[in-house]
Parts: structure tokens; C-alpha cells; sequence
């Protein structure tokens, strides 16, 4: 159940009730739904309606987020500008604000990158950190070319981007991890969709930070006592293998990247949705941005580590293999809801993703054509 009085949202839900005080003129319904998570450690989550993971996003409205919280972020920070995307949720959302703040500044020394789930071979490890109440709580932050490496460790601000803040404790861990790598910095911005925090953690940050949100607001969580806590299951917070020709955004990229991949045809007016696979989700929007504009209607989700519980947001969930071989449990939620005639999972790994997604929609009852557009970002040999 969810009530809305004036600025205060309150949501029941099996683990516990929410409440929400907005505390900007932002829109909580055009933003965020919510649900349960089935984690032991945190019961609840925010599920983005423009983030392109959990539930069908319009290309249109993931991008204008991005440009939006790029638009934030002053033009005058402390050169070189590193910026570092949040596995796996954020990867998206973090290389989209990226692209859009090179866009307003292309004169600005900046690199992008990324925590990760997949180990690179032949990366360098930088900084690694954990996220307590997460199902997947490690984050590695790795390079791969040296003259990156130098480029991030004269850095002077970090730009640390999520998809959502609660309590602000990841962005203090993975500001103390990156402290310690990038031994220059001098300032801290933090970028995200939706802030509950009242940036309160801002004073706890190693460095003078300013945070950056579409929508901010308080929060209040009441646990219900009565719910028998779930259980994560033991391989969740697994390290996977990025393949040879994986995305460069796992070790470091001075432009926003695209794939090496078939182009998509859609006839005029198909239904498409696009679905990325955990971490390899911003190639995903490009494909849906190239479907919209030959004149298909597109919309973005993603297969993902996130367990969550039935109700509210979730309506159905579908179970997948994770392709990177970490034995990590994935996840698919509301496969249907973009009303598709026909699905195209975007993977940088073929692994069983397209038999598991013709599974999961004749479970309910389709039959939709599902194809696989399988993307590269260099030769096996570059790397």
C-alpha cells in the first residue's frame, strides 16, 4: 500500500514500512516505484523508472536523466576530472552523465570509469571497497593502460555517480577507497537519481564534497518484526570474468564508448525492448536510442544481480545464469511490461541468456521473437 499526503510518500511493504519526505518539486512517480528486497540486510528498494534496469525505461527519459545530472556538475572543477560509475545499477546512469558532461566540456581533461563484479585481465586493481547492505558488496576499480593509470592518479576531482542514495555510506566508501588512489584529489561531486539522505554524509566525506540529485527528500525505515528475514544466496557477491573484447569502461575510457555490433531494423512503430546484462547496460540505450530514431518504440531494461521481492514494482521475475561465470544469482523483472513484439538482449558474453528469456516469457503465457546482438569493443589481440 502507498499513501501520498502533500511532500510525504509512506509505503507498506513485506519487510517494513517506507516513508518519504520529498523535499524538491521533483515528481517521486514520473522517478521511482518501489518493492521488498529479498536481502537479510536492507528491505527495501527504490526502483527507478528511468534507469533502465528493473523496470522498462524510454530511452528518451534515460538520456534526459543523464543530461540532467551532467548539467549539475560545474564546469570549473579541479582538472583532470575522474568519474566513477557504480556497478552494477549505476554503470549506465555513470558512463550517460559522462558523455554528458564532455558534451557541455569538451575542453576538460576527464576519464571515466567504473567499479566491477568482472575481473579484467591484465587490469590493475586501484581500489577496492564494500557496500554493506548490498547483495553484491565488492567493488573493484581496475585500469588497464598505464598512461590512464597516470591520468587517474593526477586527478584532482572525483565525480562518484549512483542510481540512488539512502544513507550516503557508499559514497563515503567509495570516496575513502578512491582517496588512497588518487592521492591528488581535492574536491568530491556525487551524482544520482534520487537523494534520501539530506546529504547529511557530505560532512563525512574525506574531501569538500557537493552532492547533485534530481530528486531529493528524507527518509524514514520502520523493519517489520514479523518478516522472516531472506536468505541471499551464498555466490552473490561472486567475481566474474569480463571477456577479451569486453567494454573498456571496466578499466578506463577518455570518451564515452559504443560497440562494434550488427545494427538493429525496426519496422515503423515495432515495440522493441533492449535488455542489457548486468554490467553491460549503457550499449543497450544506445540500441534503443538507434531503434526510436528508424522509427521503432523502444525501452530499456536489464538483467540483473538485484533480488527483490514480488509486489508493488515486481510484478513477475525471471531467473538467468550469470555468462560471466561468477555463479551469482540474475534476476529479470516484468519482462512484458513494455508490451514488446520482440526483445533483443545486448550482451558483450553469449551465454544462455536467449533460451533463459524464451523461457521466461513462455512462462507467462508469449510467445515474442527474442534475438541476441552480441557487442565488442576491440580484437582479443589489443588487450
Amino acid at each position: 500500500m502507498t499513501i501520498m499526503v502533500d511532500d510525504t510518500r509512506v509505503v507498506t511493504l513485506e519487510s517494513g514500512t517506507l516513508t518519504l519526505k520529498i523535499q524538491n518539486d521533483a515528481s517521486i512517480d514520473e522517478l521511482c516505484g518501489f518493492a521488498a528486497r529479498a536481502n537479510p540486510k536492507r528491505g527495501f528498494l527504490i526502483v527507478s523508472k528511468v534507469l533502465g534496469r528493473h523496470l522498462p525505461a524510454a530511452p528518451a527519459a534515460m538520456r534526459g536523466s543523464m543530461d540532467q545530472l551532467g548539467a549539475m556538475l560545474p564546469a570549473e572543477l579541479p582538472q583532470p576530472v575522474a568519474f566513477l560509475g557504480m556497478a552494477e545499477t549505476a554503470t549506465a546512469l555513470g558512463q550517460g552523465v559522462f558523455a554528458a558532461y564532455r558534451r557541455n566540456n569538451p575542453d576538460v581533461s576527464a576519464l571515466y570509469l567504473q567499479t566491477s563484479r568482472q575481473r579484467v585481465d591484465g587490469s590493475t586493481i586501484i581500489a577496492t571497497f564494500e557496500e554493506g547492505h548490498s547483495h553484491a558488496t565488492s567493488h573493484l576499480v581496475q585500469i588497464a593502460d598505464e598512461q590512464l593509470i597516470a591520468l587517474a592518479r593526477s586527478a584532482r576531482t572525483l565525480v562518484i555517480i549512483d542510481d540512488e542514495c539512502s544513507t550516503g555510506h557508499t559514497f563515503i566508501g567509495g570516496a575513502e577507497a578512491m582517496m588512497a588512489a588518487l592521492p591528488n584529489l581535492e574536491r568530491i561531486e556525487t551524482c544520482c537519481l534520487t537523494d534520501w539522505s539530506g546529504q547529511a554524509y557530505c560532512t563525512a566525506m574525506p574531501l569538500p564534497t557537493t552532492g547533485h540529485a534530481i530528486l531529493r527528500g528524507a527518509m524514514n525505515w520502520e523493519k517489520n518484526p514479523d518478516q522472516v528475514p531472506p536468505q541471499l544466496a551464498s555466490t552473490s557477491n561472486g567475481v566474474g570474468t569480463a571477456p577479451a573484447t569486453g567494454m573498456g569502461s571496466r578499466s578506463g575510457l577518455l570518451d564515452p564508448e559504443c560497440a562494434f555490433r550488427a545494427p538493429v531494423e525496426p519496422k515503423a512503430g515495432e515495440r522493441i525492448l533492449v535488455l542489457g546484462d548486468g554490467e553491460h547496460s549503457y550499449e543497450a540505450l544506445l540500441i534503443a536510442e538507434e531503434i526510436e530514431a528508424k522509427g521503432g518504440i523502444a525501452a530499456v531494461q536489464c538483467i540483473t544481480r538485484t533480488p527483490a521481492l514480488l509486489g508493488h514494482a515486481m510484478e513477475n521475475v525471471s531467473h538467468f545464469d550469470d555468462a560471466y561465470g561468477s555463479g551469482a544469482p540474475c534476476h529479470l523483472y516484468n519482462i512484458l511490461d513494455h508490451q514488446p513484439d520482440r526483445i533483443i538482449i545486448t550482451a558483450e558474453i553469449a551465454g544462455e541468456q536467449v533460451r533463459q528469456a524464451k523461457a521466461a516469457v513462455a512462462a507467462l503465457g508469449k510467445d515474442i521473437p527474442i534475438e541476441m546482438v552480441l557487442c565488442a569493443y576491440h580484437s582479443a589481440e589489443e588487450k
